[in-house]
């Protein structure tokens, strides 16, 4: 009996490790951040971009931090027409090079917002700026 419960704790912890699920689907992501009551951090760019797979190892090393229970974390393809409409109709980011990266709040409401490649340090600059437009507490160094 003791060992069902052990795997559960396990699976458990690891689940929260992890981070938050990555969603490819914008609404999907939109409507569970307003759900959740958590923020969006939401990724737009290429499956074969530099910069977006630099970012993406970044987070699934746990250098940007995205704890699953403040964030719903989206990575979505800005080819497919439809969630670029979706995302120009509720975001904007200055800039051209991939990825566009926003955070916004539950309700949707922009927070931050990056253009390009950028560093560890880039990322939870631009993390704990939305949450401090959020009046959420920063992320400790």
């Amino acid at each position: 009996m003791l060992a069902p419960v052990a795997a559960l704790c396990l699976a458990s912890l690891t689940t929260i490790a992890a981070g938050p699920e990555k969603l490819t689907d914008i609404g999907a992501a939109m409507t569970r951040a307003k759900t959740e009551h958590k923020l969006l951090f939401l990724q737009m760019g290429r499956e074969d971009c530099e910069n977006c797979q630099a970012l993406r190892a970044m987070i699934n090393k746990k250098q940007v931090q995205l704890p699953a229970s403040q964030f719903v974390y989206a990575d979505v393809n800005c080819d497919d027409p439809a969630t670029m409409k979706v995302f120009r109709r509720n975001f904007k980011v200055i800039g051209s090079t991939l990825p566009f990266v926003v955070v916004a709040s539950p309700e949707g409401k922009q927070l931050a917002a990056k253009s390009g490649s950028g560093t560890t340090a880039d990322f939870t600059t631009l993390i704990n700026k939305a949450r401090q437009k959020a009046g959420v507490a920063a992320a400790k160094p």
